[in-house]
């Protein structure tokens, strides 16, 4: 079992009142029986915008960027966004200058769909936290504003991890992750989302995240410079890549992550 700063488990029911998931793992693409992983005590929050940078010259497109204290990377913005992709490795930690091992410093790699424009967040990615001196990983889903799931996908740092969110009704949808390094994936289809958390598919993202522990962000982790691959989305029945989307800088008192797109990909960089 992992460490319990990863998989302290709120809740051991599949179902809660609201939300209810259903999982399938394969191995090599075939189903295996599998126990389910138990709800975690962290949150993916919708970003927290906190100014305008204005268009970063950096860009192959005139993209704009804005600031964020918890998101960095790219998103696109419209109607009818139903599914997104990407692929990434799963980066070594590190400590940034001042930071102890006892703070346990981390990030979420993921990508999902709303979170920007709207309050709901469908989801699928890897938490990774510095604890007792070495790195956990854990492969999650989350729709917000229920706690991230413990998808029980075995992810090791340098792992490459791909992920696909669709949208199935404005309630849920289907989560698939694969463990490319392994050959392993789990499935999780969730449903329940209500009132003004309902998917609503007005924005597509890939994100690298500070992510919440009880009611504060978790200290961010150093990393090396990071890329999803292959991203794309469905936006009203159309493929659409990120190159002409927003970019988020993560900023804290100080700039901490930047991100450019580049036709297919989008890279985060330790700033």
């Amino acid at each position: 079992m992992k460490a319990a700063a990863i998989t302290a488990i709120l809740a051991a029911s599949l179902a809660t009142a609201e939300v209810t998931w259903t999982f399938q793992k394969l191995e090599n693409g075939v189903e295996v029986p599998f126990p389910a992983g138990p709800v975690t005590r962290f949150q993916s929050q919708a970003m927290i915008k906190v100014g305008e940078a204005g268009t970063h010259n950096r860009l192959s497109a005139s993209a704009a960027t804005v600031q964020s204290s918890n998101w960095c990377g790219a998103i696109l913005t419209g109607s009818g966004f139903t599914s997104v992709i990407g692929t990434w490795t799963v980066p070594l930690l590190s400590l940034r200058l001042g930071q102890s091992a006892a703070s346990e410093p981390g990030l979420a790699q993921w990508i999902g769909i709303d979170g920007f424009t709207s309050p709901g967040l469908l989801q699928g990615g890897v938490l990774s936290q510095i604890v007792s001196g070495g790195q956990e990983n854990v492969a999650f889903t989350g729709l917000r504003p229920q706690p991230l799931r413990d998808l029980s996908l075995a992810v090791s740092t340098g792992d490459s991890i791909t992920t696909n969110v669709t949208v199935t009704s404005s309630s849920g949808g289907i989560v698939t992750m694969r463990n490319n390094s392994r050959g392993s994936a789990i499935v999780a289809t969730v449903t329940g989302a209500t009132g003004p958390d309902i998917i609503q598919g007005t924005s597509a993202e890939w994100i690298v995240e500070d992510f919440e522990s009880g009611s504060s962000l978790v200290v961010f982790a150093a990393f090396p410079t990071s890329s999803f691959t292959g991203a794309s989305a469905i936006e009203s029945g159309t493929s659409v890549s990120p190159s002409a989307g927003t970019t988020i800088d993560l900023v804290q008192g100080f700039e901490l992550c930047s991100a450019t797109i580049s036709g297919t990909t989008v890279s985060v960089r330790d700033s």
